[in-house]
């Protein structure tokens, strides 16, 4: 299991949704992957700014899950080397598959960046998949 803490720990403090970080905007972010969709043969599989905070590129064996609002990105190996080159100041977090619980952070850290809106009673911090991230991130109605 990955523990994301170190990782989402240096962006407690800041509110990118209200100020994006110093070097990492939305719009750029989103033409970023939108020019490796087209180099790579990938699909943008979802991203609806701005209710949506991640960007979603994959073929069959490569995917890129990656934050509109922080520079991370879940990555497969077969994508690793196009995201350092196209966005380096990414933090690449490695992704083996979307639905397998790999991860988990503390409570607090999630509320604070990945998850300010928490989280419904089927999501628990000690355990998640990326696939929960995408769901829970979405504002509630």
């Amino acid at each position: 299991m990955i523990d994301l803490d170190p990782v989402l720990s240096r962006w407690l403090g800041t509110t990118p949704w209200d100020t994006p970080l110093p070097g990492w905007d939305r719009s750029c972010v989103g033409s970023a992957l939108q020019s490796l969709v087209c180099s790579h043969r990938l699909s943008l599989t979802a991203y609806e700014p701005p209710d949506e905070e991640w960007i979603v590129v994959r073929n069959g064996e490569a995917a890129a899950i990656t934050s509109a609002l922080f520079p991370l990105s879940f990555v497969t190996p077969g994508l690793v080397w196009a995201l350092r080159e196209l966005l380096p100041q990414l933090i690449l977090v490695p992704l083996a598959s979307t639905v397998a619980v790999d991860y988990r952070a503390t409570a607090e850290v999630l509320r604070h960046t990945l998850l300010r809106f928490g989280w419904t009673n089927d999501f628990s911090p000690a355990g998640f998949c990326v696939s929960d991230l995408l769901v829970e991130s979405v504002q509630p109605a």
